[in-house]
């Protein structure tokens, strides 16, 4: 944990036995406190989610003071957003930090009726998290970071305008894809969204 210095974030870590230690994960923890666009192409999912998790967790490390999230994670599916936000519930425990879950199977109501009360963390499908944003249900005037998990099962499942649309709007942020490989989508999101991304094999 020789990268991480905030202590509610160690204790999470090893309370949940989640480890932060590969060179891999480390490079995946090293860009997000860096800055910069960042393009991760290994099929290590879960190793990077949590290296992720954890960065944006000491970046931020408090819950912010209005209703604008200020990460924003897009899924291929409902079960892909659960697990992120299994592994967001333990990583950011005690933090206070609020999140949310936007895909189909929930009330659209509902899910805006969270989002209007307030989410540090989005977790969603691309489809309903475009529809929500262009319902104006989520305000994103403060977003510091932006990840796409699984791009080209999430591009294949909606379509690459349901992101890209998305981050024409953006304010300035970190925007991050991640893929098992270079794939038809992934390289047409790539071009469209990222900025210079540094990439991690």
């Amino acid at each position: 944990m020789q990268y991480i210095k905030f202590e509610q974030l160690i204790e999470n870590l090893e309370k949940f036995e989640l480890k932060v230690d590969s060179e891999f994960q480390i490079a995946c923890l090293k860009r997000v406190k860096s800055g910069g666009d960042l393009l991760i192409l290994n099929d290590k999912k879960q190793e990077a989610i949590i290296a992720l998790l954890a960065g944006f967790v000491e970046k931020i490390q408090v819950p912010a003071n209005d209703d604008a999230p200020r990460i924003l994670i897009v899924a291929a599916d409902n079960q892909a957003c659960i697990d992120i936000e299994a592994l967001w519930v333990k990583i950011s425990k005690r933090t206070e930090m609020i999140h949310t879950l936007t895909y189909e199977s929930r009330e659209k109501v509902k899910q805006r009726n969270d989002l209007f009360n307030g989410a540090d963390i989005v977790i969603g499908t691309p489809k309903r998290v475009n529809e929500l944003y262009f319902q104006n249900g989520i305000n994103i005037n403060k977003l510091k970071y932006f990840l796409v998990v699984d791009s080209e099962k999430c591009l294949k499942f909606s379509s690459v305008a349901h992101v890209t649309r998305m981050t024409e709007s953006f304010p300035k942020c970190q925007k991050i894809v991640m893929n098992p490989a270079m794939e038809k989508y992934t390289e047409r999101l790539v071009d469209a969204v990222l900025e210079n991304p540094m990439v991690i094999e």
